[in-house]
Protein backbone atom coordinates (compact mmCIF):
# COMPACT_ATOMS: atom_id res chain seq x y z
CA UNK A 1 0.00 0.00 0.00
CA UNK A 2 1.22 3.12 -0.78
CA UNK A 3 0.99 6.55 0.69
CA UNK A 4 -0.49 7.74 -2.38
CA UNK A 5 -3.42 5.14 -2.56
CA UNK A 6 -6.94 7.00 -2.14
CA UNK A 7 -8.57 6.28 1.03
CA UNK A 8 -12.04 6.27 -0.67
CA UNK A 9 -11.15 4.01 -3.70
CA UNK A 10 -12.21 0.85 -4.34
CA UNK A 11 -9.35 -1.71 -3.83
CA UNK A 12 -10.36 -5.25 -2.65
CA UNK A 13 -7.90 -6.39 0.25
CA UNK A 14 -7.28 -2.33 0.96
CA UNK A 15 -7.56 -0.90 4.15
CA UNK A 16 -11.25 0.67 5.06
CA UNK A 17 -10.82 4.61 4.68
CA UNK A 18 -10.22 6.12 8.38
CA UNK A 19 -7.50 2.66 8.51
CA UNK A 20 -4.28 1.88 7.24
CA UNK A 21 -1.97 4.78 8.55
CA UNK A 22 1.23 4.84 8.98
CA UNK A 23 1.84 8.07 11.16
CA UNK A 24 4.29 7.29 14.50
CA UNK A 25 2.32 8.20 17.48
CA UNK A 26 5.03 7.79 19.42
CA UNK A 27 2.71 7.13 22.23
CA UNK A 28 5.54 7.93 25.39
CA UNK A 29 6.65 11.25 23.93
CA UNK A 30 2.78 11.99 25.54
CA UNK A 31 4.02 11.89 29.31
CA UNK A 32 7.05 14.13 28.44
CA UNK A 33 6.16 17.41 28.51
CA UNK A 34 9.79 18.66 28.07
CA UNK A 35 9.72 17.04 24.70
CA UNK A 36 6.61 18.45 23.75
CA UNK A 37 7.06 21.74 24.16
CA UNK A 38 9.98 21.12 22.25
CA UNK A 39 8.28 19.86 19.35
CA UNK A 40 5.59 22.68 19.94
CA UNK A 41 8.42 25.38 19.05
CA UNK A 42 9.85 23.25 16.42
CA UNK A 43 10.33 24.94 13.06
CA UNK A 44 9.50 21.90 11.12
CA UNK A 45 6.21 20.72 13.04
CA UNK A 46 2.63 21.73 11.75
CA UNK A 47 -0.91 21.69 12.56
CA UNK A 48 -3.87 20.95 11.26
CA UNK A 49 -6.46 23.73 12.11
CA UNK A 50 -10.41 22.22 13.18
CA UNK A 51 -12.99 25.03 13.17
CA UNK A 52 -15.68 23.04 15.15
CA UNK A 53 -14.94 19.09 13.89
CA UNK A 54 -14.45 20.46 9.91
CA UNK A 55 -10.70 20.48 9.49
CA UNK A 56 -8.58 22.83 6.77
CA UNK A 57 -8.13 21.35 3.78
CA UNK A 58 -5.77 22.36 0.59
CA UNK A 59 -7.99 22.43 -2.23
CA UNK A 60 -5.55 23.04 -5.46
CA UNK A 61 -4.88 19.93 -7.54
CA UNK A 62 -6.12 17.09 -5.13
CA UNK A 63 -7.24 17.62 -1.97
CA UNK A 64 -4.65 17.39 1.44
CA UNK A 65 -4.56 18.26 4.89
CA UNK A 66 -3.88 22.21 5.34
CA UNK A 67 -1.03 21.67 7.66
CA UNK A 68 0.34 25.22 8.80
CA UNK A 69 3.39 26.24 10.68
CA UNK A 70 3.19 27.63 14.47
CA UNK A 71 3.55 31.28 13.30
CA UNK A 72 0.17 30.91 11.71
CA UNK A 73 -1.35 30.52 14.91
CA UNK A 74 -0.25 32.54 17.46
CA UNK A 75 -2.54 35.15 17.01
CA UNK A 76 -5.74 33.16 17.31
CA UNK A 77 -5.43 30.49 19.77
CA UNK A 78 -3.01 29.65 22.57
CA UNK A 79 -1.30 26.87 21.11
CA UNK A 80 0.79 25.56 23.39
CA UNK A 81 -2.77 24.58 25.58
CA UNK A 82 -4.64 24.07 22.49
CA UNK A 83 -2.83 21.36 20.37
CA UNK A 84 -3.26 18.19 20.59
CA UNK A 85 -0.32 15.54 19.59
CA UNK A 86 -0.87 13.40 17.37
CA UNK A 87 2.64 12.19 16.31
CA UNK A 88 5.34 12.46 14.17
CA UNK A 89 6.81 12.05 10.32
CA UNK A 90 9.74 12.33 9.17
CA UNK A 91 9.78 15.41 8.62
CA UNK A 92 8.30 16.79 11.82
CA UNK A 93 5.61 16.49 14.53
CA UNK A 94 2.24 17.07 13.91
CA UNK A 95 -0.43 18.08 16.10
CA UNK A 96 -4.19 18.85 15.87
CA UNK A 97 -5.50 22.18 17.01
CA UNK A 98 -9.32 23.69 17.55
CA UNK A 99 -9.78 27.08 16.16
CA UNK A 100 -12.21 29.55 16.98
CA UNK A 101 -15.49 29.27 14.87
CA UNK A 102 -14.93 32.57 14.29
CA UNK A 103 -12.07 31.97 11.82
CA UNK A 104 -12.47 32.17 8.05
CA UNK A 105 -11.28 30.20 5.26
CA UNK A 106 -8.94 32.70 4.52
CA UNK A 107 -7.40 33.15 7.93
CA UNK A 108 -5.00 30.21 7.15
CA UNK A 109 -2.96 28.67 5.44
CA UNK A 110 -2.71 29.32 1.32
CA UNK A 111 -5.19 30.72 -0.59
CA UNK A 112 -6.99 27.42 -1.88
CA UNK A 113 -7.20 25.90 1.78
CA UNK A 114 -11.19 26.03 3.29
CA UNK A 115 -12.46 24.22 6.33
CA UNK A 116 -14.22 21.40 4.72
CA UNK A 117 -16.59 18.14 6.32
CA UNK A 118 -14.95 14.94 7.36
CA UNK A 119 -17.07 13.19 5.37
CA UNK A 120 -16.79 15.34 2.37
CA UNK A 121 -13.15 15.17 2.02
CA UNK A 122 -12.15 12.10 3.42
CA UNK A 123 -12.71 9.52 0.25
CA UNK A 124 -10.32 12.63 -1.40
CA UNK A 125 -7.32 12.15 0.60
CA UNK A 126 -4.68 9.23 0.82
CA UNK A 127 -4.69 6.86 2.92
CA UNK A 128 -2.50 8.59 5.71
CA UNK A 129 -4.22 11.70 5.44
CA UNK A 130 -7.52 10.37 6.19
CA UNK A 131 -6.28 8.30 9.11
CA UNK A 132 -4.09 11.23 10.72
CA UNK A 133 -8.00 12.92 10.35
CA UNK A 134 -9.85 10.42 11.81
CA UNK A 135 -7.56 10.73 14.72
CA UNK A 136 -7.46 14.73 14.59
CA UNK A 137 -10.97 14.88 14.57
CA UNK A 138 -11.99 12.12 17.64
CA UNK A 139 -9.50 13.80 19.53
CA UNK A 140 -10.99 17.09 19.22
CA UNK A 141 -14.47 16.32 19.58
CA UNK A 142 -13.69 14.21 22.78
CA UNK A 143 -11.72 17.32 24.35
CA UNK A 144 -14.64 19.51 23.20
CA UNK A 145 -17.42 17.21 24.98
CA UNK A 146 -15.24 16.07 27.93
CA UNK A 147 -14.45 19.69 29.78
CA UNK A 148 -15.41 18.86 33.54
CA UNK A 149 -14.37 16.09 35.49
CA UNK A 150 -16.71 13.35 35.14
CA UNK A 151 -16.57 12.43 39.09
CA UNK A 152 -16.41 15.83 40.65
CA UNK A 153 -17.46 18.31 37.88
CA UNK A 154 -14.78 20.88 38.36
CA UNK A 155 -13.30 22.02 35.37
CA UNK A 156 -10.22 19.43 33.57
CA UNK A 157 -7.31 20.72 31.71
CA UNK A 158 -5.64 18.96 28.78
CA UNK A 159 -3.00 16.39 29.95
CA UNK A 160 -0.80 13.74 28.09
CA UNK A 161 0.03 16.27 24.97
CA UNK A 162 -3.75 15.56 24.14
CA UNK A 163 -4.22 12.35 24.89
CA UNK A 164 -5.86 12.84 28.84
CA UNK A 165 -8.25 15.45 30.65
CA UNK A 166 -6.67 16.15 34.50
CA UNK A 167 -9.44 17.35 36.90
CA UNK A 168 -7.59 20.63 38.25
CA UNK A 169 -9.77 19.71 42.30
CA UNK A 170 -6.15 18.41 43.35
CA UNK A 171 -8.20 16.86 45.95
CA UNK A 172 -9.78 14.36 43.12
CA UNK A 173 -7.21 14.76 40.11
CA UNK A 174 -9.41 12.08 38.69
CA UNK A 175 -7.81 11.03 35.03
CA UNK A 176 -10.12 10.83 31.67
CA UNK A 177 -9.13 9.07 28.38
CA UNK A 178 -9.91 9.45 25.35
CA UNK A 179 -12.81 6.33 24.70
CA UNK A 180 -13.85 4.55 21.36
CA UNK A 181 -17.47 3.21 21.22
CA UNK A 182 -17.23 -0.70 19.78
CA UNK A 183 -19.94 -1.44 17.25
CA UNK A 184 -21.18 -4.58 15.49
CA UNK A 185 -22.27 -3.74 11.76
CA UNK A 186 -23.22 -7.51 10.18
CA UNK A 187 -24.38 -7.96 6.92
CA UNK A 188 -26.93 -10.86 7.48
CA UNK A 189 -27.52 -13.57 5.14
CA UNK A 190 -29.13 -17.13 4.73
CA UNK A 191 -29.23 -19.35 0.92
CA UNK A 192 -28.02 -16.51 -1.25
CA UNK A 193 -29.30 -13.90 0.06
CA UNK A 194 -28.69 -10.67 2.26
CA UNK A 195 -30.92 -8.86 4.55
CA UNK A 196 -30.87 -5.20 4.58
CA UNK A 197 -32.47 -2.44 6.91
CA UNK A 198 -33.37 1.12 6.50
CA UNK A 199 -33.30 2.94 9.56
CA UNK A 200 -35.58 5.53 11.15
CA UNK A 201 -32.89 8.08 11.00
CA UNK A 202 -32.62 7.76 7.39
CA UNK A 203 -35.45 9.39 6.39
CA UNK A 204 -33.21 12.12 6.00
CA UNK A 205 -30.96 9.97 3.87
CA UNK A 206 -31.61 9.59 0.00
CA UNK A 207 -34.78 7.15 -1.29
CA UNK A 208 -33.73 3.48 -1.50
CA UNK A 209 -31.11 3.79 0.94
CA UNK A 210 -30.54 0.26 2.71
CA UNK A 211 -27.46 -0.43 5.22
CA UNK A 212 -26.37 -3.33 7.37
CA UNK A 213 -27.86 -3.67 10.86
CA UNK A 214 -25.66 -2.49 13.24
CA UNK A 215 -25.42 -1.72 17.40
CA UNK A 216 -23.63 -0.72 20.36
CA UNK A 217 -21.58 -3.44 21.83
CA UNK A 218 -23.15 -3.27 25.26
CA UNK A 219 -21.06 -3.89 28.89
CA UNK A 220 -20.27 -7.48 29.33
CA UNK A 221 -20.81 -8.57 25.77
CA UNK A 222 -18.79 -10.13 23.03
CA UNK A 223 -18.91 -9.30 19.89
CA UNK A 224 -20.39 -12.29 18.80
CA UNK A 225 -23.26 -11.88 21.26
CA UNK A 226 -23.45 -8.41 20.32
CA UNK A 227 -24.41 -9.76 16.47
CA UNK A 228 -26.95 -11.81 17.71
CA UNK A 229 -28.98 -9.17 20.23
CA UNK A 230 -29.14 -6.44 17.43
CA UNK A 231 -29.98 -8.90 15.05
CA UNK A 232 -33.02 -10.25 16.93
CA UNK A 233 -33.93 -7.12 18.62
CA UNK A 234 -33.96 -5.25 15.00
CA UNK A 235 -35.14 -7.80 12.40
CA UNK A 236 -36.65 -11.01 14.79
CA UNK A 237 -34.20 -12.94 13.32
CA UNK A 238 -32.07 -15.58 15.19
CA UNK A 239 -28.36 -15.68 13.98
CA UNK A 240 -26.05 -19.09 13.61
CA UNK A 241 -22.44 -18.88 12.97
CA UNK A 242 -20.92 -15.46 13.03
CA UNK A 243 -17.74 -14.60 11.21
CA UNK A 244 -15.23 -11.62 11.26
CA UNK A 245 -14.46 -9.70 8.62
CA UNK A 246 -12.35 -6.47 8.99
CA UNK A 247 -13.02 -3.06 11.48
CA UNK A 248 -13.06 0.95 10.58
CA UNK A 249 -12.24 3.15 12.78
CA UNK A 250 -15.50 6.22 12.25
CA UNK A 251 -14.74 9.73 13.72
CA UNK A 252 -18.40 10.62 14.08
CA UNK A 253 -17.23 11.04 16.83
CA UNK A 254 -15.45 7.90 17.87
CA UNK A 255 -16.43 4.47 17.36
CA UNK A 256 -14.88 1.59 16.02
CA UNK A 257 -17.65 -0.42 13.50
CA UNK A 258 -16.18 -4.25 13.99
CA UNK A 259 -17.67 -5.94 10.69
CA UNK A 260 -18.93 -9.03 10.52
CA UNK A 261 -20.67 -11.97 8.28
CA UNK A 262 -23.82 -13.70 10.46
CA UNK A 263 -25.47 -16.49 8.94
CA UNK A 264 -29.51 -16.45 9.45
CA UNK A 265 -31.55 -19.30 11.13
CA UNK A 266 -34.51 -20.33 9.50
CA UNK A 267 -37.43 -17.83 10.58
CA UNK A 268 -38.59 -14.62 8.89
CA UNK A 269 -37.77 -10.90 9.42
CA UNK A 270 -40.30 -9.10 11.64
CA UNK A 271 -39.21 -4.70 12.57
CA UNK A 272 -38.37 -3.11 15.50
CA UNK A 273 -40.61 0.06 14.17
CA UNK A 274 -38.67 2.44 16.72
CA UNK A 275 -35.47 1.30 15.21
CA UNK A 276 -36.27 0.49 11.41
CA UNK A 277 -38.37 1.83 8.53
CA UNK A 278 -38.19 -1.50 6.61
CA UNK A 279 -36.03 -4.86 6.10
CA UNK A 280 -35.71 -7.13 3.21
CA UNK A 281 -33.79 -9.58 1.43
CA UNK A 282 -31.54 -8.57 -1.02
CA UNK A 283 -31.21 -11.59 -3.90
CA UNK A 284 -27.26 -11.28 -5.24
CA UNK A 285 -28.10 -9.49 -8.43
CA UNK A 286 -30.11 -6.68 -6.10
CA UNK A 287 -27.29 -6.19 -3.71
CA UNK A 288 -25.14 -5.71 -6.69
CA UNK A 289 -26.67 -3.17 -8.70
CA UNK A 290 -27.10 -1.10 -5.28
CA UNK A 291 -23.78 -1.49 -4.84
CA UNK A 292 -22.94 -0.67 -8.48
CA UNK A 293 -25.43 2.23 -8.39
CA UNK A 294 -24.97 3.15 -4.67
CA UNK A 295 -24.56 7.41 -5.83
CA UNK A 296 -27.73 7.46 -8.24
CA UNK A 297 -30.91 9.22 -7.05
CA UNK A 298 -34.10 6.71 -7.04
CA UNK A 299 -32.09 3.89 -6.94
CA UNK A 300 -32.17 0.90 -4.84
CA UNK A 301 -28.85 1.16 -3.25
CA UNK A 302 -26.10 1.10 -0.02
CA UNK A 303 -24.32 3.75 1.79
CA UNK A 304 -21.10 4.98 -0.29
CA UNK A 305 -17.58 3.65 -0.45
CA UNK A 306 -16.10 5.07 2.48
CA UNK A 307 -18.55 3.00 4.71
CA UNK A 308 -17.92 -0.75 5.75
CA UNK A 309 -21.24 -1.38 5.22
CA UNK A 310 -20.67 -1.28 1.68
CA UNK A 311 -17.28 -2.37 1.44
CA UNK A 312 -19.19 -5.90 3.75
CA UNK A 313 -21.49 -5.74 0.58
CA UNK A 314 -19.02 -5.45 -2.02
CA UNK A 315 -17.15 -8.43 0.22
CA UNK A 316 -20.07 -10.78 0.62
CA UNK A 317 -20.14 -10.63 -3.56
CA UNK A 318 -16.89 -10.85 -3.99
CA UNK A 319 -17.03 -14.31 -1.88
CA UNK A 320 -20.14 -15.41 -3.60
CA UNK A 321 -19.45 -14.57 -6.88
CA UNK A 322 -17.93 -17.95 -7.69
Amino acid sequence: MTRAHLAGSDHPGGPHTFAGGDLDRSASLRSDPKRISELLEAGSSRFLPFRGLDPLVETEARPGLGWIPRIELENLVDVDSAALFLGLEPDGARFAIPVPETVRDDDLGPAAASFRGVREVAPLLTVPDASVLALGRSLTAWHAMHRYCSKCGAPAATDEAGHARRCTNGACDTVQFPRTDPVVIMLIHREGLCLRGRAIRARRYPPGLHSCLAGYVEPGESIEEAVRRETWEEAGLRVGRVRYHSSQPWPFPSTLMIGCFAEALPGEPRIDSSELESVRWFTMMELREAVERWDEAGALRVPPPLTIAHQLARAWLAEHSG
